[in-house]
């Protein structure tokens, strides 16, 4: 049954394991461990691997396809890449999720579409899959995704820290710090949902949701900039030009 089951993964993959151990101990969460005495080893090991080995190939990719972009640049968007979003993104494109050897707790509580837990086991998988193939074989299978992904990164400005860029707008145009909050979380504890506020002030700039809440923030921060670059009509990176406006009510610290 469980052979059945690889098969069926392997074929949503694309791909075809010749040790298909390998495969099924990517997909061992810890739980199942600690109630299976037959299971020996979780995917820990393998996901050490796997995040290795994706920051070698995009951080490979990124040198080699944009030559005039420097260090700081390559760092940004690496960091998109290879964000535990993003994993999440690509292992619910394959299903993986329904294939993971759960404990019955885990599973009972939503292990099979929390966030981490699919970013953990897409990095066992590609450490599994390095093992099997070598590198050569990671790079042939992930490259068509990254390069998808890439695109939409670069559309929309997710490699871009809007945080840096709002704190650095608003302290030049309105001499205040950006004071973030949390206004709202839904969902089940697996699948939280963040509604993020940002304001100066008394003033709230931007909103911004996500499943964390860092990138909650990013997001709230995206929209803030936008404000703040249509009142000032000023880029936040520019020279010294406005009137320095100062927004009514206290200045508040970052958090």
């Amino acid at each position: 049954m469980v052979a059945i089951r690889l098969d069926e993964l392997e074929t949503r993959l694309g791909l075809k394991f010749k040790n298909q151990e390998l495969l099924r101990l990517a997909l061992v969460h810890r739980s199942y461990v600690n109630e299976k005495s037959s299971a020996r080893q979780s995917n820990e090991r393998l996901e050490f691997l796997g995040d290795a080995v994706l920051s070698l190939v995009v951080a490979n990719y990124l040198y080699e396809h944009y030559p005039e972009q420097p260090e700081g640049e390559l760092t940004d968007l690496r960091s998109a890449l290879v964000r535990r979003e993003t994993l999440n993104k690509w292992a619910g494109n394959f299903e993986i999720g329904q294939y993971l050897f759960l404990g019955k707790g885990e599973a009972a509580t939503g292990g099979r579409s929390r966030t981490l837990t699919l970013a953990s086991a897409f990095e066992a998988v590609l450490g599994a899959l390095f093992l099997e193939q070598g590198l050569e074989g990671v790079q042939i299978w992930l490259l068509p995704q990254l390069e998808k992904e890439l695109i939409e990164i670069l559309s929309e400005g997710r490699h871009r820290d809007y945080k840096s860029l709002l704190q650095e707008a608003v302290q030049h145009h309105y001499h205040q710090a950006p004071f973030y909050y949390v206004a709202k979380a839904s969902g089940p504890e697996h699948e939280r949902i963040f509604e993020i506020e940002v304001q100066v002030g008394e003033r709230v700039l931007g909103r911004g949701s996500g499943t964390t809440k860092q990138y909650a923030q990013q997001a709230a921060a995206k929209d803030a900039l936008s404000l703040v670059q249509a009142e000032t009509e000023l880029v936040p990176s520019g020279g010294d030009s406005g009137s320095g406006n100062r927004i009514n009510g206290k200045s508040a610290d970052c958090r």
